[in-house]
Parts: structure tokens; sequence; C-alpha cells
């Protein structure tokens, strides 16, 4: 689970800002058409050890192409559709994580941060949210307007974090050192505080995202013995927990053996990861189909 989750592994120094353009040339610049995201599935692929390149192909399996010259470790990318940008963390071969910024374009790389892991991007394209690579990993706000940080985790140990696309709630997956297990907790946007999701001391929630209308939330669970997707449903009603509000939530099976769910644009499809496999198939878990080899699809809007 993400290394041995990396992030709490790790002893390196608090997250460094800065950004630099990467000598390595990215792959030819393709044609306009090609250079549009939209509706596809981004995914790591891996060549050999050392070697990955960040991806993209059709929810059909075709028309696959790499994004970024070879790097030691890619993972997590995702895109924000109206700046263009495809972020990404790289883990070097002495266990550095580097954030990456890729241009719409597809012709130049900035490398953002040091010592830290992306994680999504605002709704609005202009903060996006990082975890520290260190012993604390601590879930950060950071503005590329003001290009100030701000912590949102408080005491939270997090491993992964996604935002709804109505910008009101940030999804994060939580280490708790004392069961060793991790749990969802949701953190408002509009000064609702933080609010614990799911409470199974002896399993594991993670990876969680999302659906673009807001009312799904994606994510694994060992719980029935296997890694397995889950949806969490929002209901129409909101209820109060600890003088909080927060949506109604209902979990359902999809019977998907796999990890690192993420949803179509239309909310009817999910890609996520079986093994070194990814795979697309409808929220209930019907017709699954292979389309790639690799790793940490997402699929972009």
């Amino acid at each position: 689970m993400r290394n041995s989750l990396m992030k709490l592994a790790t002893t390196m120094a608090f997250a460094t800002l800065f950004t630099a353009n990467v000598n390595a040339a990215t792959p030819a610049a393709a044609s306009k058409k090609d250079n549009d995201l939209s509706n596809k599935i981004l995914f790591v692929e891996k060549e050999k050890i050392g070697s990955t390149y960040l991806s993209v192909v059709d929810p059909d399996g075709k028309n696959k192409r790499r994004l970024t010259p070879s790097m030691n470790n890619i993972m997590f990318p995702k895109y924000h559709p109206k700046s263009g940008w495809v972020a990404f963390t790289n883990q070097t071969d002495k266990m550095v994580s580097e954030i990456y910024f890729l241009n719409k374009a597809g012709t130049q790389l900035s490398k953002k941060l040091t010592n830290a892991t992306f994680e999504d991007f605002s709704p609005d394209g202009l903060k996006f949210l990082y975890i520290t690579n260190d012993e604390k990993a601590e879930l950060f706000v950071y503005s590329m307007e003001t290009k100030k940080a701000t912590k949102i985790s408080q005491d939270l140990k997090c491993v992964s974090a996604s935002w709804s696309n109505d910008g009101e709630w940030i999804i994060t997956s939580v280490f708790d050192s004392k069961t060793g297990t991790l749990d969802l907790y949701l953190i408002s946007c509009l000064a609702q505080g933080i609010i614990k999701v799911t409470d199974t001391p002896q399993f594991n929630e993670a990876y969680p995202s999302f659906s673009n209308d807001n009312q799904k939330i994606a994510y694994f669970t060992n719980s029935h013995g296997e890694n397995e997707i889950e949806i969490l449903g929002v209901g129409a009603g909101q209820k109060i927990v600890d003088d909080k509000v927060m949506p109604n939530l209902a979990n359902k099976r999809t019977m998907l053996a796999g990890t690192q769910p993420s949803f179509s644009p239309d909310d009817k499809m999910i890609a996520y990861q079986k093994g070194d496999e990814i795979f697309v198939s409808d929220i209930n878990g019907l017709k699954p189909v292979k389309i790639a080899n690799g790793k940490t699809p997402r699929w972009t809007k």
C-alpha cells in the first residue's frame, strides 16, 4: 500500500517549494487533437525497475501514448481540465518524492515541490493538495497565487486525499498509529471541521475519490478479504455528527477486486488497478475489461 506507507516510513525534510524546468525532453509534441486529455485515462506505465512513464489511453484501451520521458517511479497523476495541467509525483532512486507539473501542450515539465506527494487540484485549479513525506504525513493546501501553504490535517497522518468537485469537502485516508490501519475522514472547506467517516480498527479504507456529481465516493477496502472497491453514496439529506453537518453516506460493494478507483466523467463507469493492470467497469461491478498494463489510473473529465 503506497510502497508500505512510504509517507510514514520516510524521514525526509519538510516539503520545499521551488519551480525548475526539467532538462530531460518530453516526448515529441503531439497534435492539438492529441493534446486533448478530456475523457482519457491517465496511468503509470512501468518499463523496468527505475523506468516509468506517465501515459494516457482511451477508455476502450486504444490510442495509448506516453506523455513524459522515463522517470524513476511516477505515481498518482491528476489532470485539471481548465488549466490543462497534469500533476504527478516521482520518487527518485534516493527515495525523495518530487511533485511535477506537465503543461497543456505536453512540452514542458516543471518541478514544484520536493519531499511531498501530490494529491489533487482544487476545482478552480488555483490550489492543490499535498502530503509531506515525513513521519507527520501532514496534509496541506498550497495556493499557486500566494505561494503559501496551509496545513488542514490538524494532528492526522494522511495517506491520500481528494477534493470534491463543488469545493466543499476533502476526503482523506488517515493512518491510525494505534491500530495500524486506515480510515476515511472528511475535511470541510466551509468551516465544518473534520469528521471521521469510517471506523474499522481491523481493516483499511484508502485512496478515496469523489464522483464528478459529488454524490459518490469510491475507495478500496480489505474488509472483505482481498482489496475491493466500495462506493459511498451521498444522500440528498444531511445529518448531524458531533454538532457538525455532513452528507448522509451509505456504502455499497462493487465486488471489484482492486485499488485506486477513479470515476468516468458521467459517473457511470470506474477505472481501477488490479495488480499491475488497469481495468474499467460500470460502477455496479459488471463486465470489467482490461485496457492496459500499469498502475494508478485517473479518468479525466
